[in-house]
C-alpha cells in the first residue's frame, strides 16, 4: 500500500511540476514577440501535448491514491480469505461484481497510461519531424555558402592562369590601371 501511495504522490508531483514548466513556456511564447511562425507553431504545441500528458499522469495518480485510499485494496485482500474459508454466502455475488469493477478501473487506468504514451509518442515525432526540418534548412544553407567558396575560389583559380587578370602588385598599380 506504502509503495502504490508513494508511486501515485510522485505521478501527481511530476505531472504538477511539468504542467507549471508548460503552462510557463506557453506565457514565455507569447511574451516573446520576435519568434518565427513555424518555431512558434512547433513550441504551442509541444506545450500543449506534454501540458496533456501531464494532466494525464496527475489524473493516472489520482486514481491509484484513490484505490488504495478508498479501500478498495483492502476489500480485494478480503475476497480471497472468504473463500477459502469455504463460507458459501449471499455476498459472493456482490463480491463477483466487485472485482469486475475493480477490473474495470484498472483498466481504465491503464487506458490513460496508453494515451499518456501515445502523447509522449506524438511529441517525440513532432520534435523529430521539427528538427529534420531545421537541418533540412542548415544543410541547405550550408551546401549554398560551400557552392559560393568553391566558384570564388575556381575564379581565383582561373585569373591566377591568365597573366593579364593577375590582380596589380607593388609598382604596377601606379602605371598601369588593372584591366
Amino acid at each position: 500500500m506504502t509503495i502504490g501511495l508513494l508511486m501515485a504522490a510522485s505521478l501527481v508531483l511530476v505531472g504538477g511540476f511539468t504542467a507549471l514548466r508548460q503552462r510557463r513556456a506557453l506565457r514565455a511564447l507569447a511574451a516573446e514577440p520576435f519568434v518565427a511562425d513555424a518555431d512558434r507553431r512547433y513550441l504551442r504545441g509541444q506545450a500543449v501535448r506534454r501540458g496533456l500528458t501531464s494532466g494525464l499522469l496527475v489524473a493516472i495518480g489520482a486514481l491509484i491514491a484513490f484505490y488504495y485510499l478508498s479501500g478498495m485494496d483492502a476489500r480485494m485482500d478480503a475476497i480471497p480469505e472468504r473463500t477459502r474459508d469455504g463460507d458459501a454466502d449471499p455476498l459472493a455475488d456482490s463480491d463477483k461484481q466487485f472485482a469486475r469493477l475493480v477490473g474495470f478501473y484498472w483498466i481504465g487506468v491503464l487506458g490513460l497510461v496508453f494515451l499518456a504514451v501515445c502523447l509522449a509518442v506524438r511529441d517525440f515525432w513532432a520534435t523529430r519531424t521539427y528538427w529534420m526540418a531545421r537541418y533540412r534548412e542548415l544543410k541547405a544553407d550550408h551546401d549554398t555558402k560551400l557552392q559560393r567558396d568553391l566558384a570564388v575560389y575556381r575564379q581565383q583559380k582561373l585569373n591566377a592562369r591568365v597573366p593579364g587578370l593577375k590582380p596589380p602588385t607593388g609598382e604596377d598599380t601606379a602605371t598601369d590601371p588593372p584591366v
